[in-house]
């Protein structure tokens, strides 16, 4: 395990942390030959970095031919490739190391690979990062000053720091971690061929939120509407008065108010909604309790990749999100709630009893047939 009370208390968002030979990567760790051929995939979220190309910090993105990739110098360029733990079990199978986060919190498993001195510059992340690496080495330099100068090169690709001073350094060697708390400014540079994996952390903005929560309010509130009994004549009438500023203000926070509950049930669809292009195929052929308890005796129940499934358990209520869709289960169901939310595959034993139940059995079988569960 790579977290712990410890962790949380002296480090998380507080400062970072060096791990040395702290986890075993899986036996499937894919090499650049595997990475070479993902790179082509279409489906599979990649960008090139290159230090040195027609513009500084030049950014393409894939997929790309290995004959393009043939082609790079043999330093100075780095590839990365979003979302390998939806792609690859073996890499989410990493994520085993993280109990104990909340897994709505997880946003997912970068891999870089990158030729000697690749790197993706200076610069500063918003949310927490596990620096992990898988082959090679690559030596990190970092700045934790938050009074530093943080400003940007102009006019590049790349979020790349105009002036960094580095605090620290250390090489890191297959098996190594570096915990990065937000905001610290940071430099990785491939010595030789390396790959390093990055376990980044959701860390919502209200600008990222607020449209979205804003959109469905719009469709839900109440009309709203200026009201002022109190009006008095005015002397200069092209004044707007600072009584009726107040008011209209308060006529918009009003109309914003939510219970917390009702907003608990939108960021939980929110947060469980999948990226676009990793949205997983209806099933629609899975149907019954029967059919599922037929399959269920072959081989067991698995998530999809790319599905969240979480729970919220508040005042008597009990919601399971997963796929953007909430569903209101009675509280005796909080055993399957844990179950669904805590696990990545489920046996016979585990679901049976749940598939008798009418109304559990309706959540699964909607699960399975939009397809964020099902069989291998």
């Amino acid at each position: 395990m790579l977290i712990n009370h410890a962790f949380f208390r002296d480090y998380w968002q507080k400062k970072p942390l060096l791990l040395r030979n702290a986890v075993d990567l899986p036996e499937q760790n894919p090499d650049r030959e595997a990475l070479f051929s993902l790179a082509g995939d279409e489906n599979i979220e990649s960008r090139l970095v290159v230090e040195h190309g027609e513009r500084p910090w030049e950014v393409h993105f894939g997929p790309f031919t290995r004959s393009r990739l043939d082609t790079l110098p043999d330093s100075g360029w780095t590839i990365l490739f979003q979302d390998m733990d939806k792609h690859l079990p073996d890499v989410a199978s990493l994520l085993q190391q993280f109990r104990g986060m909340p897994r709505w919190r997880i946003d997912d498993i970068m891999i870089s690979y990158a030729v000697d001195k690749g790197s993706v510059g200076p610069h500063t992340d918003e949310y927490d990062v596990f620096l992990i690496q898988a082959s090679g080495r690559r030596l990190w330099r970092i700045n934790a000053d938050p009074g530093s100068d943080r400003r940007l090169v102009p006019d590049l690709d790349m979020k790349i720091l105009r002036h960094f001073d580095a605090e620290q350094e250390w090489l890191l060697e297959p098996g190594d971690v570096l915990y990065l708390p937000p905001g610290v400014a940071h430099w990785g540079i491939a010595e030789g061929e390396c790959i390093t994996w990055s376990v980044g952390f959701r860390a919502p903005s209200a600008q990222e939120l607020f449209p979205e929560w804003a959109e469905e309010q719009q469709q839900t509130i109440e009309e709203h509407r200026y009201r002022d009994p109190e009006l008095q004549l005015q002397i200069h009438d092209g004044e707007i008065q600072p009584q009726a500023v107040l008011k209209l203000q308060e006529m918009l926070t009003s109309a914003l108010e939510q219970d917390p509950d009702d907003f608990g049930d939108w960021f939980g669809r929110h947060i469980t909604q999948p990226k676009e292009h990793l949205h997983p195929l209806p099933n629609p052929e899975l149907s019954t309790p029967q059919m599922l308890l037929e399959v269920l005796q072959q081989q067991p129940l698995v998530r999809h990749p790319a599905s969240k499934i979480l729970y919220m358990h508040t005042a008597g209520k009990l919601l399971l999100f997963c796929g953007g869709v909430s569903c209101q289960l009675p509280e005796s169901c909080l055993p399957l709630a844990i179950l669904l939310s805590e696990q990545d595959a489920w046996h016979q034993e585990e679901l049976e009893s749940w598939l008798h139940d009418e109304r559990t059995a309706a959540m699964l079988i909607d699960l399975c047939q939009r397809g964020y569960i099902g069989f291998e």
